[in-house]
Protein backbone atom coordinates (compact mmCIF):
# COMPACT_ATOMS: atom_id res chain seq x y z
CA UNK A 1 0.00 0.00 0.00
CA UNK A 2 2.51 2.20 0.87
CA UNK A 3 4.26 1.77 -2.50
CA UNK A 4 1.02 2.38 -4.29
CA UNK A 5 0.78 5.60 -1.74
CA UNK A 6 4.03 6.66 -3.17
CA UNK A 7 3.22 6.51 -6.72
CA UNK A 8 0.31 8.26 -6.73
CA UNK A 9 1.85 11.15 -4.86
CA UNK A 10 5.01 11.02 -7.55
CA UNK A 11 2.54 11.23 -10.62
CA UNK A 12 1.55 15.04 -9.62
CA UNK A 13 5.07 16.10 -9.41
CA UNK A 14 6.28 14.65 -12.15
CA UNK A 15 3.45 15.79 -14.22
CA UNK A 16 4.27 19.35 -13.02
CA UNK A 17 7.72 18.81 -13.70
CA UNK A 18 6.50 18.12 -16.72
CA UNK A 19 4.21 21.11 -17.83
CA UNK A 20 6.80 23.98 -16.22
CA UNK A 21 9.90 22.18 -18.88
CA UNK A 22 7.01 22.95 -21.40
CA UNK A 23 5.79 26.42 -20.63
CA UNK A 24 9.71 27.55 -19.88
CA UNK A 25 10.08 26.04 -23.52
CA UNK A 26 7.59 27.53 -25.78
CA UNK A 27 8.66 31.09 -23.76
CA UNK A 28 11.97 30.27 -25.50
CA UNK A 29 11.29 28.88 -28.45
CA UNK A 30 9.25 32.26 -28.84
CA UNK A 31 12.12 34.10 -27.89
CA UNK A 32 14.52 32.83 -30.48
CA UNK A 33 11.70 32.77 -33.18
CA UNK A 34 11.84 36.63 -32.61
CA UNK A 35 15.62 37.04 -32.26
CA UNK A 36 15.97 34.40 -35.83
CA UNK A 37 13.55 36.11 -37.82
CA UNK A 38 15.71 39.43 -37.59
CA UNK A 39 18.95 37.73 -39.71
CA UNK A 40 16.14 35.59 -42.22
CA UNK A 41 14.35 38.43 -43.27
CA UNK A 42 17.03 41.40 -42.77
CA UNK A 43 17.64 41.33 -46.63
CA UNK A 44 14.17 42.29 -47.48
CA UNK A 45 13.14 44.57 -45.13
CA UNK A 46 17.27 46.51 -44.74
CA UNK A 47 16.09 49.31 -47.30
CA UNK A 48 13.20 49.96 -45.51
CA UNK A 49 15.26 51.23 -42.80
CA UNK A 50 18.16 52.47 -44.26
CA UNK A 51 17.92 53.56 -47.87
CA UNK A 52 21.11 53.24 -50.26
CA UNK A 53 21.76 52.62 -53.58
CA UNK A 54 24.14 49.83 -52.19
CA UNK A 55 22.02 46.70 -51.15
CA UNK A 56 25.27 45.55 -49.81
CA UNK A 57 25.70 48.20 -47.92
CA UNK A 58 21.82 48.41 -46.00
CA UNK A 59 21.95 44.66 -45.29
CA UNK A 60 25.47 45.56 -43.43
CA UNK A 61 23.65 48.72 -41.41
CA UNK A 62 20.81 46.26 -40.82
CA UNK A 63 23.41 43.35 -39.55
CA UNK A 64 24.88 46.06 -37.26
CA UNK A 65 21.89 46.62 -35.71
CA UNK A 66 21.64 43.17 -35.81
CA UNK A 67 25.13 42.87 -33.54
CA UNK A 68 24.15 46.10 -31.79
CA UNK A 69 21.33 44.23 -29.89
CA UNK A 70 24.23 41.65 -28.19
CA UNK A 71 25.51 45.19 -26.71
CA UNK A 72 22.86 44.57 -23.98
CA UNK A 73 22.61 41.40 -23.76
CA UNK A 74 25.60 41.52 -21.18
CA UNK A 75 23.55 43.89 -18.80
CA UNK A 76 20.27 42.22 -19.48
CA UNK A 77 22.45 38.95 -18.16
CA UNK A 78 23.31 40.49 -14.97
CA UNK A 79 20.57 42.60 -14.40
CA UNK A 80 17.92 39.63 -15.09
CA UNK A 81 20.79 36.98 -13.21
CA UNK A 82 20.56 38.98 -10.29
CA UNK A 83 16.92 39.65 -10.37
CA UNK A 84 16.52 35.90 -10.79
CA UNK A 85 19.15 35.04 -7.80
CA UNK A 86 17.45 37.33 -5.78
CA UNK A 87 13.68 37.28 -6.18
CA UNK A 88 13.11 33.81 -8.12
CA UNK A 89 14.04 32.35 -11.80
CA UNK A 90 9.73 32.31 -12.32
CA UNK A 91 9.61 36.14 -12.17
CA UNK A 92 12.96 36.55 -14.15
CA UNK A 93 11.42 34.22 -16.72
CA UNK A 94 7.78 36.13 -17.36
CA UNK A 95 9.82 39.62 -17.37
CA UNK A 96 12.30 38.70 -20.45
CA UNK A 97 8.86 36.97 -22.31
CA UNK A 98 7.25 40.05 -21.62
CA UNK A 99 10.06 42.70 -23.42
CA UNK A 100 10.78 40.27 -25.94
CA UNK A 101 6.76 39.95 -27.25
CA UNK A 102 6.80 43.70 -26.95
CA UNK A 103 10.42 44.42 -28.91
CA UNK A 104 8.59 42.27 -31.67
CA UNK A 105 5.23 44.10 -31.58
CA UNK A 106 7.51 47.63 -31.83
CA UNK A 107 9.09 46.43 -35.40
CA UNK A 108 6.46 44.99 -36.78
CA UNK A 109 4.44 48.65 -37.14
CA UNK A 110 7.69 50.37 -37.17
CA UNK A 111 7.54 53.51 -39.62
CA UNK A 112 9.77 53.56 -42.30
CA UNK A 113 12.83 55.93 -43.68
CA UNK A 114 10.63 57.09 -46.01
CA UNK A 115 7.72 58.23 -43.13
CA UNK A 116 9.71 59.50 -40.32
CA UNK A 117 13.16 59.64 -41.94
CA UNK A 118 16.49 58.47 -39.55
CA UNK A 119 13.63 58.14 -36.71
CA UNK A 120 13.21 54.74 -38.14
CA UNK A 121 16.28 53.92 -38.33
CA UNK A 122 16.19 54.56 -34.40
CA UNK A 123 12.95 53.12 -33.63
CA UNK A 124 14.24 49.45 -35.17
CA UNK A 125 17.62 49.77 -33.25
CA UNK A 126 16.24 50.56 -29.70
CA UNK A 127 13.42 47.46 -30.36
CA UNK A 128 16.35 45.12 -30.76
CA UNK A 129 18.38 46.98 -27.65
CA UNK A 130 15.25 45.71 -25.65
CA UNK A 131 14.82 42.52 -26.96
CA UNK A 132 18.86 42.27 -26.00
CA UNK A 133 18.45 42.77 -22.77
CA UNK A 134 15.56 40.57 -22.46
CA UNK A 135 17.77 37.79 -24.25
CA UNK A 136 20.57 38.26 -22.44
CA UNK A 137 18.57 37.06 -19.13
CA UNK A 138 16.64 34.89 -21.02
CA UNK A 139 18.88 32.17 -22.07
CA UNK A 140 20.68 31.80 -18.60
CA UNK A 141 17.79 32.07 -16.31
CA UNK A 142 15.78 29.36 -18.08
CA UNK A 143 18.61 26.96 -18.20
CA UNK A 144 19.45 27.56 -14.60
CA UNK A 145 15.50 26.56 -13.76
CA UNK A 146 15.49 23.58 -16.12
CA UNK A 147 18.79 22.26 -14.43
CA UNK A 148 17.42 22.76 -11.03
CA UNK A 149 13.88 21.67 -11.87
CA UNK A 150 15.56 17.74 -13.53
CA UNK A 151 15.95 14.86 -11.52
CA UNK A 152 19.94 14.20 -10.45
CA UNK A 153 20.50 12.24 -12.76
CA UNK A 154 18.81 13.83 -15.85
CA UNK A 155 20.19 17.34 -15.59
CA UNK A 156 22.27 17.29 -19.00
CA UNK A 157 18.92 15.66 -20.96
CA UNK A 158 16.59 18.42 -19.13
CA UNK A 159 19.27 21.35 -19.86
CA UNK A 160 19.38 20.10 -23.41
CA UNK A 161 15.59 20.49 -24.18
CA UNK A 162 16.62 24.41 -23.68
CA UNK A 163 18.59 24.36 -27.12
CA UNK A 164 16.01 22.16 -28.54
CA UNK A 165 13.60 24.77 -27.56
CA UNK A 166 16.32 27.35 -29.50
CA UNK A 167 16.48 25.13 -32.72
CA UNK A 168 12.68 24.80 -32.65
CA UNK A 169 12.28 28.37 -32.76
CA UNK A 170 14.41 29.01 -35.25
CA UNK A 171 12.89 26.39 -37.33
CA UNK A 172 9.68 27.97 -37.15
CA UNK A 173 11.47 31.10 -38.17
CA UNK A 174 12.92 29.22 -41.17
CA UNK A 175 9.21 27.80 -42.27
CA UNK A 176 7.89 31.00 -42.19
CA UNK A 177 10.10 32.36 -44.32
CA UNK A 178 9.73 29.80 -46.59
CA UNK A 179 5.99 30.36 -46.73
CA UNK A 180 6.29 33.97 -47.48
CA UNK A 181 8.76 33.19 -49.86
CA UNK A 182 6.44 31.07 -51.80
CA UNK A 183 3.24 33.16 -51.40
CA UNK A 184 4.37 36.74 -51.67
CA UNK A 185 7.22 38.24 -54.81
CA UNK A 186 10.31 40.01 -53.61
CA UNK A 187 9.00 43.42 -53.95
CA UNK A 188 5.90 42.43 -51.39
CA UNK A 189 7.76 41.13 -49.06
CA UNK A 190 10.23 44.13 -49.11
CA UNK A 191 7.25 46.64 -48.86
CA UNK A 192 4.87 44.85 -46.06
CA UNK A 193 5.93 40.89 -45.91
CA UNK A 194 8.58 41.11 -43.50
CA UNK A 195 6.03 42.85 -40.81
CA UNK A 196 3.87 39.69 -41.07
CA UNK A 197 6.67 37.27 -38.47
CA UNK A 198 7.33 40.05 -36.19
CA UNK A 199 3.88 40.54 -35.29
CA UNK A 200 3.20 36.75 -34.83
CA UNK A 201 6.22 36.37 -32.83
CA UNK A 202 4.37 39.32 -30.85
CA UNK A 203 1.20 37.55 -30.69
CA UNK A 204 2.10 34.04 -29.45
CA UNK A 205 4.69 35.68 -27.20
CA UNK A 206 1.48 37.00 -24.77
CA UNK A 207 0.45 33.76 -24.78
CA UNK A 208 4.08 32.55 -23.56
CA UNK A 209 3.75 35.63 -20.78
CA UNK A 210 0.56 33.52 -19.52
CA UNK A 211 2.06 30.37 -19.31
CA UNK A 212 5.12 31.39 -17.47
CA UNK A 213 2.99 33.01 -15.27
CA UNK A 214 1.81 29.73 -14.22
CA UNK A 215 5.33 28.12 -13.43
CA UNK A 216 6.61 26.37 -10.23
CA UNK A 217 9.49 27.38 -8.51
CA UNK A 218 12.59 25.73 -8.14
CA UNK A 219 13.21 23.81 -4.57
CA UNK A 220 16.55 24.76 -4.92
CA UNK A 221 15.71 28.59 -5.34
CA UNK A 222 13.06 27.93 -2.23
CA UNK A 223 15.92 26.11 0.03
CA UNK A 224 18.33 29.34 -0.13
CA UNK A 225 15.40 31.97 -0.13
CA UNK A 226 14.05 30.08 3.18
CA UNK A 227 17.78 30.59 4.42
CA UNK A 228 19.56 33.88 3.16
CA UNK A 229 19.78 37.11 4.86
CA UNK A 230 18.06 40.27 4.03
CA UNK A 231 21.60 41.67 3.31
CA UNK A 232 22.89 38.71 1.20
CA UNK A 233 24.64 40.08 -2.36
CA UNK A 234 24.48 38.14 -5.66
CA UNK A 235 27.94 39.36 -6.63
CA UNK A 236 30.00 38.80 -3.59
CA UNK A 237 29.88 35.02 -4.33
CA UNK A 238 30.36 35.10 -7.89
CA UNK A 239 33.55 36.58 -7.24
CA UNK A 240 34.86 33.99 -5.35
CA UNK A 241 33.39 31.65 -8.06
CA UNK A 242 35.43 32.91 -10.74
CA UNK A 243 36.39 29.64 -11.75
CA UNK A 244 32.48 29.12 -12.84
CA UNK A 245 32.80 32.98 -14.77
CA UNK A 246 35.58 31.15 -17.11
CA UNK A 247 33.99 27.57 -17.66
CA UNK A 248 30.61 29.55 -18.62
CA UNK A 249 32.52 31.80 -20.99
CA UNK A 250 35.24 29.69 -22.21
CA UNK A 251 32.21 27.26 -23.07
CA UNK A 252 29.94 29.70 -24.19
CA UNK A 253 32.66 31.51 -26.59
CA UNK A 254 33.11 28.36 -29.24
CA UNK A 255 29.49 27.96 -28.64
CA UNK A 256 27.91 31.05 -29.81
CA UNK A 257 30.23 31.72 -32.87
CA UNK A 258 29.51 28.49 -34.10
CA UNK A 259 25.70 28.84 -33.72
CA UNK A 260 25.27 32.14 -34.99
CA UNK A 261 28.22 31.15 -37.77
CA UNK A 262 26.45 28.05 -39.17
CA UNK A 263 22.93 28.14 -37.54
CA UNK A 264 21.52 31.18 -38.22
CA UNK A 265 23.53 32.95 -40.87
CA UNK A 266 24.98 30.31 -43.08
CA UNK A 267 21.68 30.48 -45.14
CA UNK A 268 21.18 34.36 -45.89
CA UNK A 269 25.64 33.86 -46.16
CA UNK A 270 24.50 31.10 -48.96
CA UNK A 271 22.52 33.54 -50.98
CA UNK A 272 24.51 36.77 -50.94
CA UNK A 273 28.14 35.22 -51.38
CA UNK A 274 27.53 31.95 -52.76
CA UNK A 275 24.50 32.56 -55.33
CA UNK A 276 22.11 29.92 -54.06
CA UNK A 277 18.03 30.85 -54.36
CA UNK A 278 16.38 31.44 -51.11
CA UNK A 279 13.85 28.98 -51.48
CA UNK A 280 16.84 26.36 -51.61
CA UNK A 281 18.78 28.02 -48.53
CA UNK A 282 16.15 28.03 -46.49
CA UNK A 283 14.97 24.45 -47.18
CA UNK A 284 18.30 22.96 -46.33
CA UNK A 285 18.70 24.97 -43.42
CA UNK A 286 15.57 23.20 -42.22
CA UNK A 287 16.10 20.05 -42.64
CA UNK A 288 19.82 20.40 -41.24
CA UNK A 289 17.98 22.22 -38.00
CA UNK A 290 15.69 18.79 -37.61
CA UNK A 291 18.94 16.72 -37.47
CA UNK A 292 20.11 19.16 -35.07
CA UNK A 293 17.09 18.65 -33.21
CA UNK A 294 17.34 15.31 -32.55
CA UNK A 295 20.94 15.17 -31.99
CA UNK A 296 21.17 17.34 -29.05
CA UNK A 297 18.98 15.55 -26.52
CA UNK A 298 20.98 12.22 -27.48
CA UNK A 299 23.97 13.81 -26.81
CA UNK A 300 22.40 15.04 -23.47
CA UNK A 301 21.29 11.43 -22.41
CA UNK A 302 24.57 10.12 -23.42
CA UNK A 303 26.10 12.55 -21.45
CA UNK A 304 24.25 11.75 -18.01
CA UNK A 305 25.62 8.57 -18.16
CA UNK A 306 29.28 9.12 -19.41
CA UNK A 307 30.07 12.40 -18.26
CA UNK A 308 30.71 16.03 -20.15
CA UNK A 309 34.10 16.62 -20.84
CA UNK A 310 34.42 13.94 -23.84
CA UNK A 311 31.85 15.95 -25.64
CA UNK A 312 33.25 19.14 -25.38
CA UNK A 313 36.46 17.91 -26.42
CA UNK A 314 34.53 16.28 -29.28
CA UNK A 315 33.20 19.86 -30.13
CA UNK A 316 36.79 21.45 -30.01
CA UNK A 317 38.58 19.26 -32.14
CA UNK A 318 35.58 19.04 -34.62
CA UNK A 319 35.77 22.18 -35.53
CA UNK A 320 39.48 23.10 -35.49
CA UNK A 321 40.37 19.87 -38.05
CA UNK A 322 36.67 20.32 -40.35
CA UNK A 323 35.94 24.38 -40.30
CA UNK A 324 37.83 24.96 -43.88
CA UNK A 325 35.77 21.89 -45.92
CA UNK A 326 32.58 22.88 -44.36
CA UNK A 327 33.14 26.21 -45.74
CA UNK A 328 34.60 24.83 -49.20
CA UNK A 329 30.99 22.74 -49.13
CA UNK A 330 29.05 25.98 -49.62
CA UNK A 331 28.31 26.54 -52.99
CA UNK A 332 25.44 27.89 -55.37
CA UNK A 333 24.07 24.02 -54.64
CA UNK A 334 20.95 23.21 -52.11
CA UNK A 335 23.03 19.77 -51.60
CA UNK A 336 26.22 21.47 -50.36
CA UNK A 337 25.14 23.60 -48.12
CA UNK A 338 22.89 20.78 -46.58
CA UNK A 339 25.44 19.04 -46.22
CA UNK A 340 27.93 21.53 -44.67
CA UNK A 341 24.89 22.57 -41.97
CA UNK A 342 24.37 19.29 -41.45
CA UNK A 343 27.82 18.18 -40.48
CA UNK A 344 28.66 21.72 -38.31
CA UNK A 345 25.39 20.82 -36.82
CA UNK A 346 26.26 17.65 -35.05
CA UNK A 347 29.68 18.63 -34.33
CA UNK A 348 27.68 21.60 -32.28
CA UNK A 349 25.43 19.05 -30.73
CA UNK A 350 28.39 17.57 -28.87
CA UNK A 351 28.65 21.08 -26.87
CA UNK A 352 25.02 22.08 -26.27
CA UNK A 353 23.92 18.68 -25.32
CA UNK A 354 25.53 18.85 -22.22
CA UNK A 355 27.09 22.75 -21.62
CA UNK A 356 23.82 24.04 -20.15
CA UNK A 357 24.25 21.21 -17.51
CA UNK A 358 27.48 22.54 -16.78
CA UNK A 359 27.27 25.89 -16.19
CA UNK A 360 24.45 25.58 -14.06
CA UNK A 361 26.42 22.80 -11.69
CA UNK A 362 29.75 25.11 -11.91
CA UNK A 363 28.35 27.75 -9.01
CA UNK A 364 25.99 27.58 -6.17
CA UNK A 365 22.55 27.76 -6.63
CA UNK A 366 22.55 31.40 -4.70
CA UNK A 367 24.76 32.75 -7.54
CA UNK A 368 24.14 30.51 -10.33
CA UNK A 369 21.54 32.33 -12.57
CA UNK A 370 23.91 35.29 -12.36
CA UNK A 371 26.61 33.09 -13.01
CA UNK A 372 25.06 31.24 -15.69
CA UNK A 373 23.57 34.46 -17.96
CA UNK A 374 26.01 37.22 -17.32
CA UNK A 375 29.09 35.26 -18.69
CA UNK A 376 27.09 33.83 -21.32
CA UNK A 377 25.43 36.77 -22.63
CA UNK A 378 29.02 38.53 -22.60
CA UNK A 379 30.39 35.44 -24.66
CA UNK A 380 27.19 35.78 -27.08
CA UNK A 381 27.49 39.57 -27.22
CA UNK A 382 31.47 39.04 -28.21
CA UNK A 383 31.94 36.40 -30.50
CA UNK A 384 28.09 35.21 -31.52
CA UNK A 385 26.25 38.96 -32.06
CA UNK A 386 29.06 39.87 -34.37
CA UNK A 387 29.82 36.62 -36.36
CA UNK A 388 27.60 37.27 -38.98
CA UNK A 389 28.95 40.93 -39.44
CA UNK A 390 32.14 39.85 -39.42
CA UNK A 391 31.88 37.01 -41.90
CA UNK A 392 29.85 39.49 -44.36
CA UNK A 393 32.67 42.21 -43.99
CA UNK A 394 35.63 39.90 -44.50
CA UNK A 395 33.89 38.00 -47.78
CA UNK A 396 33.13 41.03 -49.00
CA UNK A 397 36.50 42.15 -48.82
CA UNK A 398 38.15 38.99 -49.92
CA UNK A 399 39.47 37.46 -46.68
CA UNK A 400 36.77 34.46 -45.91
CA UNK A 401 39.81 32.50 -44.90
CA UNK A 402 40.66 35.20 -42.01
CA UNK A 403 37.00 34.68 -40.92
CA UNK A 404 37.31 31.08 -41.01
CA UNK A 405 40.74 31.03 -39.05
CA UNK A 406 39.12 33.33 -36.06
CA UNK A 407 36.11 30.60 -36.04
CA UNK A 408 39.13 27.70 -35.13
CA UNK A 409 40.70 29.87 -32.78
CA UNK A 410 37.45 30.68 -30.82
CA UNK A 411 36.89 26.84 -31.03
CA UNK A 412 40.24 26.35 -29.22
CA UNK A 413 39.20 28.45 -26.26
CA UNK A 414 36.23 26.33 -25.77
CA UNK A 415 38.68 22.97 -26.27
CA UNK A 416 41.27 24.12 -23.57
CA UNK A 417 38.18 25.27 -21.32
CA UNK A 418 36.72 21.69 -21.59
CA UNK A 419 40.68 20.00 -21.35
CA UNK A 420 40.99 21.68 -18.30
CA UNK A 421 37.84 21.48 -16.14
CA UNK A 422 36.97 18.86 -13.76
CA UNK A 423 33.92 16.10 -14.46
CA UNK A 424 30.37 18.09 -13.24
CA UNK A 425 28.11 15.18 -13.43
CA UNK A 426 28.34 13.69 -9.88
CA UNK A 427 28.18 17.34 -8.28
CA UNK A 428 25.22 17.88 -5.86
CA UNK A 429 23.81 21.06 -6.70
CA UNK A 430 21.97 22.19 -3.70
CA UNK A 431 25.24 21.63 -1.63
CA UNK A 432 26.71 25.37 -1.01
CA UNK A 433 30.23 24.83 -2.10
CA UNK A 434 28.63 23.44 -5.07
CA UNK A 435 30.81 24.90 -8.60
CA UNK A 436 33.47 26.06 -6.87
CA UNK A 437 36.09 24.41 -8.42
CA UNK A 438 39.15 23.10 -7.16
CA UNK A 439 42.39 24.72 -7.38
Amino acid sequence: MSDIAATGELRPAVSRRMKDLVAVNFGNTLEWFDWAIYTIFAPYFALQFFPSADKSAALLAALAVFAAGFLTRPLGGFLFGLYADRVGRKKSLTLAMFITAGGSLVIACAPTFATVGLAASVILLVARLAQGIAHGGEMGTSVTYLVERAPRHRRALYGSTSWMSVVLGTMIATVTGLLLNANLDRPALESWGWRIPFALGGLLGLYGLYLRRKLTETDSFEQVKAQRSDTASGLTPLVRNWRGVAVVFGLSAGGSIMFYTWLIYSPTFAQINRGLDAKSALTASLIAQAVFLLAIPIVGWLADRFGRRIFIILFGVGFIAATFQLDALITNSFSGLLTAMICALLILACLFGVNTAVWAEVFPTEVRATGVSGPLSLATAIFGGTAPYVNTYLSQAGEQRLFLVYLMVVSGITLITGLLIPETRTLDLDRPDTGRLSN
